[in-house]
């Protein structure tokens, strides 16, 4: 693919040192200027430019070792140091970054792609390798060209170090103009009173002590701290929570010595707590320092809120925060797939009561089938997301998610809540096997097409093939074809499948109303609207959509696509992303 796009090839000359110092082009420069940022690069040997496709996968050049990187200012300041692999990689030049020197064979060359979409476009029309009669057709074969090495850019990115450090200093940014930034701090009530309720069972005397000074930090003193002391409690932590917190610490702390562990000693913690509010408090993380003034404020600003949770962030190994974590408003389908509302969870405390806190049964997925509890007897309307970061903790850090028996846990858990078998996956995600109604439903499946007989050949045939689901017909909607190809597929599918229907539409394209016409002319309970360059890979996609689609309160049910890498295309859109909407996870892997 980069075959027919060549990178902008650096210029490069030999230092007095001895290594090759390449020049980034001027507008690279100036993007760098504004912050770091992650390329695609070739770095291929002198001479054999062009020679290798690196985005072929059956024609590759043999393995290279890595060559090393050091990033340089305008005046050849050091900025930092990486390692690249030959030929494509992903590399993060830092901000700043005017020269890249080469050590310790400097017998490469560099090139780097534009990053933007528009750029790359140009680049291709520019320099593309592609025979094209007249400029607007070379346009056109730039932009398809470009599309296509930007997915495979996008798949090289999205799982590099490269881009975790760019995600990185773009949160860092982001935190520091809104995070810990909420200002607001109602009076003293009685019901808004937060009782945070911890147990130390498992829990180092440094992640206590943070605990402690994270509540401490408050701007809002409306709080109390109930924590349990197990008998397992380390002695060190335990003699702390006797002391220093009891006594010396706060004013706010209440120690609770209980004779139970794991989710038992919650429970009591949970009924010595004197506020209108409760969450338990893990503590691998800490709460930010705002945290309880915004909680505080959407409770009184929601009277109607039974539970709440929030955003929260990751730091890195250093503490250095490196992501956040975004939550969509409530979604009872995704609390089935995986406990998504994470680790800072806010009732009222009389609607955890009356739940019965935690159940023991669960072990590590307890607290997660708590909140699989109350979304069967608490409103959708009663639970709110609150989207602010108020809470952060290293990654990885969760003692329950990662317990040997979590995952086992959690499926029984989401299987008690759902009355089905589940399926783990991954882990942590959850799979409800839902089973389609008894009666199964007919489903319409509605492909508009325009020629292209060789992107719904693939369609068609794949999904006679292999779709289990069998009660289904196939309307096409034929907007114009001309190609006898065409015309010949669709004698073939209605002879595989009888229950095949073409309308013909002559109507400029327009997709609604193309859907719409097949609509109109479908028979089914149920409609699948399908895109002619899908392939179907799972023999029971359709019984899945279907089992989902019969479920009560359920309208739309979407299915996870794939790119033909096998990486996600999306799993979801994600409306107001990037000005408009945008798709989720696009390019991560498959799982």
């Amino acid at each position: 693919m980069s075959g027919e796009i060549p990178p902008l090839w650096l210029r490069s000359e030999i230092s007095p040192d001895g290594l090759q110092i390449h020049s980034l082009p001027l507008p690279v420069k100036l993007w760098l200027a504004r912050g770091g940022c992650a390329f695609a690069m070739d770095i291929v040997p002198q001479g054999r430019e062009g020679q290798d496709d690196p985005c072929d996968p059956i024609v590759q050049p043999a393995p290279a070792p890595p060559v090393k990187l050091t990033f340089l200012s305008r005046l050849g300041a050091p900025l930092g140091e990486g390692e690249a692999s030959m030929p494509l990689c992903a590399v993060m030049l830092p901000a700043g970054t005017a020269f890249i020197a080469v050590h310790p064979d400097p017998h490469v060359r560099i090139g780097l792609y534009p990053r933007s979409k528009i750029g790359l476009k140009l680049h291709a029309f520019a320099t593309g390798q592609f025979a094209a009669p007249s400029l607007g057709k070379r346009w056109r074969a730039a932009g398809a060209a470009a599309r296509d090495l930007r997915g495979i850019h996008a798949s090289l990115l999205e799982g590099s170090g490269a881009r975790q450090i760019e995600h990185a200093q773009r949160y860092r940014q982001f935190r520091s103009h809104f995070v810990e930034d909420f200002s607001r701090v109602l009076p003293l009530r009685a019901d808004l009173h937060l009782s945070f309720l911890s147990s130390l069972e498992g829990v180092s005397l440094p992640e206590a002590v943070a605990a402690l000074e994270a509540l401490e930090r408050q701007t809002d003193a409306d709080w109390q701290w109930i924590v349990a002391v197990p008998p397992a409690t380390a002695p060190d932590v335990a003699e702390w929570a006797r002391t220093q917190l009891a006594t010396e610490s706060s004013a706010h702390g209440v120690v609770v010595t209980v004779a139970a562990p794991g989710a038992e000693a919650l429970n009591q913690a949970l009924g010595a707590a004197q506020g209108g509010l409760a969450a338990y408090l893990p503590l691998h993380g800490q709460i930010t320092r705002d945290a309880v003034a915004a909680i505080r404020d959407a409770f009184a600003s929601h009277a109607d809120c039974a539970l709440l949770y929030t955003d929260e962030e990751r730091r890195d190994a250093q503490g250095l925060p490196s992501a956040g974590i975004f939550k969509p408003a409530w979604n009872r389908h995704l609390l089935q797939a995986h406990d998504y509302v994470g680790d800072l969870v806010v009732f009222r405390t009389a609607s955890l009561r009356a739940l019965g806190g935690l159940s023991p049964a669960f072990g590590p997925a307890a607290r997660y089938e708590l909140l699989l509890r109350a979304a069967k007897t608490i409103p959708g309307t009663a639970i709110r997301h609150l989207p602010r970061i108020a809470f952060s903790s290293r990654a990885g850090r969760n003692p329950d998610r990662h317990a040997p028996d979590y995952a086992d846990a959690a499926a029984r858990a989401v299987s008690a809540a759902t009355g089905v078998p589940v399926e783990p996956v991954g882990g942590a995600m959850m799979r409800p096997l839902y089973a389609p109604p008894a009666a199964p439903p007919l489903v319409s499946l509605v492909i508009p097409t325009r020629d292209r007989a060789d992107l719904m050949g693939v369609a068609l045939r794949s999904l006679i093939a292999l779709t289990a689901y069998r009660t289904y017909e196939i309307v096409i909607v034929d907007n114009g074809s001309v190609e006898p190809e065409t015309f010949a597929l669709f004698d073939e599918i209605k002879a595989l499948w009888p229950a095949t229907l073409i309308v013909r539409d002559d109507g400029a394209f327009n997709y609604p109303r193309i859907c719409n016409a097949g609509v109109a002319a479908s028979s089914g309970a149920l409609i699948c609207l399908l895109n002619n360059d899908i392939e179907v890979i799972e023999t029971g996609w359709l019984d899945e959509m279907v089992a989902l689609s019969a479920l009560p309160q359920t309208g739309v049910v979407g299915a996870r696509l794939l790119f033909p890498d096998r990486t996600l295309q999306h799993a979801g859109v994600i409306v107001g992303l990037f000005h408009y909407a945008a798709h989720w996870f696009s390019h991560a892997t498959a799982d």
